[in-house]
């Protein structure tokens, strides 16, 4: 049985790849801290701290075939710019130069679709994508650009966990920018079956670095997305659209879908209408 290893195991993500894979690999995985692998419980998966010498220990330990990288920080809780930057570029850094040094086949990146100057977060991602590229010559690199993906059970920290938190609760009012902006959300479930269909397809990339949106190719406003999810929560918040500015590089409608991933097998299953009443039953 080949090995995977997944960083950010115990991340939304990164727990349900790891749940769908144990049939097939052996599980491997990294988190910050091992205190609270609450995602993880009742899976005997080996799971060791995201620091060098810890990644280091796990080469020694086990033959990795696969490295997907989930970590992530989006600096939503105040993090200082230099703790994005380890997290989202140095520490994946560390992990894929020993990925090198021990030879793994295939590394696959989980990167953002957000042009690099909107966020702190979206330079960092961006950084390392650079270093990808650069050490692509020596390990396959496949780097899936996620749109914003959601479903049941993502924290707090997801847009439309946090909406539906708010609305649920009643709160007087929520401000929003106009709403306009129109974006593209995969449901998680659409999101781990695009990585199966990575690895599934990976004899057949010539490219030592290969690129692709996880999109469904369908947008909707964010206006829309709120007025439908107050609508069936029945909730009594006012939604101040207008209230705020656009953040600076703002995509008002989002860059056309590159469906390069479709040509592997992939199609997402699940409408975001569909999506979002599973979503808000179980949040």
């Amino acid at each position: 049985m080949k090995t995977v290893l997944i960083s950010g195991i115990n991340g939304f993500l990164g727990s349900n790849l790891a749940k769908v894979l144990e049939t097939e690999y052996a599980i491997v995985g990294t988190e910050y801290s091992l205190d609270n692998l609450f995602r993880l419980a009742g899976k005997n998966y080996s799971v060791f701290e995201a620091d060098h010498d810890s990644i280091t220990k796990i080469f020694k330990a086990f033959k990795i075939d696969v490295i997907i990288h989930t970590a992530t920080l989006y600096g939503r809780d105040n993090e200082i710019t230099s703790d994005l930057v380890k997290a989202n570029s140095l520490s994946p850094l560390t992990l894929l130069e020993v990925g090198i040094k021990n030879k793994v086949p295939l590394f696959i990146n989980t990167d953002t679709v957000l042009d690099k100057f909107t966020s702190a977060y979206s330079l960092t991602k961006s950084h390392f994508r650079d270093w990808l590229q650069f050490y692509s010559e020596q390990i396959k690199v496949v780097n899936l650009q996620l749109e914003h993906f959601y479903g049941p059970g993502c924290p707090e920290t997801n847009f439309i966990t946090r909406m539906i938190k708010l609305l649920k609760s009643n709160v007087s009012h929520i401000d929003l920018t106009t709403g306009e902006q129109k974006r593209d959300f995969v449901y998680y479930s659409d999101v781990v079956t695009a990585f199966l269909s990575v690895m599934n397809n990976i004899k057949d990339f010539n490219k030592s670095f290969s690129q692709f949106e996880v999109c469904t190719g369908n947008l909707i406003s964010i206006k829309e997305l709120l007025t439908f999810i107050k609508v069936n929560l029945n909730s009594n918040t006012e939604l101040r659209f207008g209230a705020i500015e656009y953040r600076k590089n703002e995509l008002k409608n989002e860059k056309k879908c590159n469906k390069g991933l479709y040509k592997l097998g992939w199609t997402p299953r699940v409408e975001i209408y569909d999506g979002l009443l599973a979503t808000i039953k179980e949040t």
